[in-house]
């Protein structure tokens, strides 16, 4: 299986970059150490949690366009994940669109899936529409975020709403306890190896020790729920099988 993943979201503080990052660390238990990409050059905040995995690109360049798109076209056992900067976002799926680059990922058999971040904003889910029409060829999962507030009434009534709401192939990035946020907001943690690590007996208890333990408790079945999700949906994009809903 050739897989490359591509997450984007219309605007900032969708939780797009902790979706990337979470599907680079669960291609990394999988065995398939992912080739990253970067498009936010300021900040590079994908980037700073694999400065070894990630290239930084620049999509206003056509070189960085060509290093992009043809790394994403070819065949290969490494799994691939682009963590799309909502400043050139709409750059992004042009030069796609205008390249064809759906079509050409079918000739090597690259599974591409479009993972895209809803918000509380209108205009987010009426992309999200545009987007999975526009790539129909290609596999398209809808993201919601519980850390996000819900979308007014208005919105929620929209025909675009519902039919993000009711796609078939979605998941949910779920509520983390504050105590368990410490670790995500440091660039450096690898969540692949504490889910490596053996759980304590301290961890394993239904009463836990400290707040500390149960952090780390909190932590692990956050990345389980997260995990058991990214498989699920990124098999059906795969396999093109049955619908995946958000569990």
């Amino acid at each position: 299986m050739s897989f490359a993943a591509i997450v984007a979201s219309l605007h900032g503080g969708s939780g797009k970059t902790l979706l990337a990052r979470v599907l680079a660390e669960y291609f990394i238990l999988s065995g398939r150490r992912p080739l990253l990409f970067d498009t936010d050059t300021a900040d590079c905040r994908l980037c700073a949690c694999f400065p070894h995995d990630t290239l930084v690109i620049d999509l206003a360049h056509v070189p960085d366009q060509m290093t992009l798109f043809d790394t994403l076209a070819v065949a290969s056992p490494e799994a691939r994940v682009v963590d799309v900067s909502h400043q050139c976002f709409r750059k992004f799926f042009r030069v796609m669109h205008d390249i064809d680059f759906v079509a050409e990922t079918r000739a090597p058999s690259v599974d591409l899936a479009i993972f895209y971040v809803g918000d509380r904003n209108a205009d987010s889910y009426e992309e999200a529409l545009h987007l999975r029409e526009r790539f129909g060829d290609c596999a398209f999962v809808a993201v919601d975020n519980a850390f996000t507030a819900q979308p007014g009434e208005r919105i929620r009534r929209g025909d675009a709403y519902q039919a993000f709401v009711t796609h078939d192939l979605r998941m949910t990035i779920p509520i983390l306890e504050p105590g368990s946020m410490v670790a995500l907001a440091d660039a450096e943690f690898s969540l692949s190896a504490f889910m490596r690590e053996p759980v304590s007996l301290g961890e394993a208890t239904l009463a836990p020790a400290s707040p500390a333990v149960d952090a780390r408790a909190a932590l692990r079945a956050w990345l389980m729920r997260m995990f058991r999700q990214i498989h699920r949906v990124s098999r059906a994009a795969t396999m093109r099988a049955e619908p995946v809903s958000a569990k």
